[in-house]
Parts: structure tokens; C-alpha cells; sequence
């Protein structure tokens, strides 16, 4: 089975496990609005996309939006964040916010938030470069985390996750030519893919 059919089976699978969405809210971060759109259009079928109308670094904004958007906290689904390069700084503290008011965070995917530190959430690295991917494991990564290989432009990876071929690693995994190798949507869509099984198995208990 070749790559496409393995992601088409994996996208197929997910939505039959479960009809109810799952809130993904994107905070892209300051940058051109066609690039953020390209990354939206690389997300799988199953989610419901947010896209942040508000300052990304400012976290206080970004929660406020979210209690505007989503409502209370408390009354929720869980949700997943993507937050994107200075995008990542207000992310990650409104879904810190949104814990501490009740609210339930499944995961928040770091991309290329280099230098930003996240702490108290689930969180999963998907960088540009392989620097960029070893100098922000110390602040906080998953399991598994993926880098661009060859690097891609810091834009590309947003705007074109589809064309940012790369490397599936544990964050334990420092040695250069190591993991599988996939795409950063291909990486995006099967993280994601987990967690809506994991909800739909969660909403059938």
C-alpha cells in the first residue's frame, strides 16, 4: 500500500469511528492569511478549524477569543491547538487559561515555535529544520516529533505541510538520518488521526 493509501485508509477510519468533529483551533502566528489557508486545507475531514482573530502573542486575547468562539470551557469537547512560530507563544498559554477554567486540552501541535517553552500541556514538535527540531526538545516535546529533512523555508512548512517531506522521531532519537520518513501532513494527519480514536473511543464509554 502506497503512502496516499495508507493515508486515505487512516482518514477513513477516523471518521468512522466517530460523526462528532473535533475542535482543532489554529493560531497562525503572524504571517500572509493564503499561507495559514494552505495549512488549513491540510487538515483531515474530522476536524472543525478555528483560525485565531485576535494578537497571537498575547495569551490573555487569545482566551478571550476562545471563550467567545467555543464558549465555556467546562462544557467542552477537548480541543487540539496548532499554534505556528510567535503563534505558539499565545497558544500555549490560553490552553493553560482554558485547563484552569475547567476546559480540556488534547494536545497543542508546537510548529516551529522555537525558543517558546510549553509546559503543562501535551504537546508535539513539528519543526523546519532539524537545528530547530533539537534545540526545542528541551522545552517541552512529545513522544514523537517530526522535522523537515532536507529543511524546508520556515513559511513552506505552514503554507505547504504536504511538500515538507521529513522525519517521525522520539524525542530521544538525536542521531541525524534516523525515523520514518513522510511528509509534515502526513505526520499532522496521523497525530491527529490518533486522538480523534482516542475521543471517539472516550465518547462511547
Amino acid at each position: 500500500m502506497g503512502r496516499t493509501e495508507r493515508l486515505n485508509s487512516q482518514l477513513a477510519s477516523s471518521e468512522a469511528s466517530s460523526l462528532r468533529p473535533m475542535p482543532v483551533v489554529v493560531c497562525p502566528g503572524f504571517n500572509r492569511a493564503e499561507l495559514t489557508a494552505g495549512f488549513v486545507r491540510s487538515l483531515p475531514p474530522f476536524t472543525q478549524p478555528h483560525v485565531a482573530r485576535c494578537l497571537p502573542i498575547s495569551p490573555f486575547d487569545l482566551y478571550q477569543w476562545l471563550t467567545d468562539t467555543l464558549g465555556n470551557p467546562a462544557t467542552q469537547p477537548p480541543i487540539v491547538g496548532v499554534g505556528f512560530s510567535a503563534g505558539v507563544v499565545g497558544l500555549s498559554g490560553a490552553l493553560l487559561l482554558w485547563q484552569q477554567a475547567g476546559g480540556r486540552v488534547r494536545r497543542l501541535f508546537a510548529v516551529d515555535g522555537w525558543g517558546v517553552p510549553v509546559l503543562g500541556l501535551s504537546v508535539i514538535r513539528i519543526s523546519h529544520d532539524r537545528f530547530t527540531h533539537l534545540t526545542t526538545l528541551p522545552l517541552g516535546a512529545g513522544e514523537i516529533n517530526f522535522y523537515a529533512d532536507p529543511a524546508v523555508k520556515h513559511t513552506s512548512l505552514w503554507g505547504s505541510p504536504d511538500l515538507a517531506m521529513g522525519r517521525c522521531v522520539p524525542w530521544w532519537q538525536l542521531a541525524e538520518a534516523t525515523g520514518e520518513i513522510m511528509s509534515a501532513r502526513e505526520f499532522l494527519v496521523r497525530s491527529l488521526t490518533q486522538d480523534h480514536t482516542e475521543q471517539a473511543s472516550e465518547a462511547s464509554d
